[in-house]
């Protein structure tokens, strides 16, 4: 097909300048066609390996560009200040925070605060109205649920990574994940209080929490962690039986 239309370009005239002198070669010279005719093939088969070398040279980039993005699956591990061995790595270990439970304008999520804090140019700017605050988060009740001696024991935490998976996924409600997941730890779910002013997020408590040492010495309230009792109605019973406390599983695929 190629040839067919290189023979089919000849058919007129071809014109080039060579110095002052402009040259005109007709198709009168079938010599000159075929040399023409060869060299042009000859280009473009370098055109073709030039381009098969750079298409594989990108689709190597792709790859490595979505092994990199693909994999890895972050998730907090509340209670604990350690990662679930094997199965993920430790990014960074810290304490429970997040809104003080009065606070009416305050941020809903808890959130897992580094122990090595850096801070920023900033830190000792002069302000003091419309802020926002984070505080340190303490279990609260029944603190039998989360395995603490009694309330007010501070909540440690830890981010990691699951260098092997792409999503993590916290299911309430069950102990153990669906098939084709697979467990990070399992627990109890918690949220703040109902009947207080701020608004939280349900997370899981991992079954074997810990506390900050020495953290219980001092009710000082902030982030409140509590267990969390179903509530039939429109949450259909059963399956789910009313008043009854929810567990819950972190999964990684």
């Amino acid at each position: 097909m190629f040839s067919y239309l290189l023979l089919t370009a000849f058919l007129a005239v071809i014109s080039y300048t060579n110095g002052s002198d402009e040259k005109r070669i007709l198709l009168s010279d079938p010599q000159y066609i075929q040399q023409e005719l060869t060299r042009f093939q000859s280009e473009l088969q370098e055109i073709q390996v030039k381009y098969n070398t750079l298409q594989a040279k990108v689709t190597t980039f792709e790859n490595a560009f979505i092994s990199q993005g693909d994999k890895g699956a972050v998730l907090t591990r509340w209670g604990r200040s350690d990662c679930p061995a094997n199965i993920t790595t430790m990014v960074y270990s810290g304490t429970a925070g997040g809104s003080f439970y009065t606070h009416t304008g305050a941020a809903a999520e808890y959130v897992c605060m580094p122990d090595d804090p850096i801070w920023g140019p900033n830190k000792d700017l002069v302000y003091s109205e419309s802020v926002g605050y984070i505080y340190g988060a303490e279990y609260q009740e029944p603190d039998t649920l989360f395995g603490m001696s009694d309330y007010a024991e501070d909540v440690p935490c830890a981010i990691c990574l699951g260098e092997q998976y792409t999503a993590s996924l916290m299911i309430p409600g069950r102990t153990q994940c669906y098939p084709g997941w697979t467990e990070v730890y399992h627990g109890n779910l918690a949220s703040g209080y109902h009947g207080h002013a701020a608004a939280s997020q349900y997370v899981c408590v991992d079954e074997h929490a810990q506390a900050i040492p020495g953290g219980g010495t001092h009710d000082e309230e902030g982030k409140l962690f509590y267990g969390v009792k179903a509530k039939c109605g429109a949450l259909p019973c059963p399956p789910y039986e009313d008043g009854k406390f929810l567990s819950c599983v972190v999964c990684m695929k």
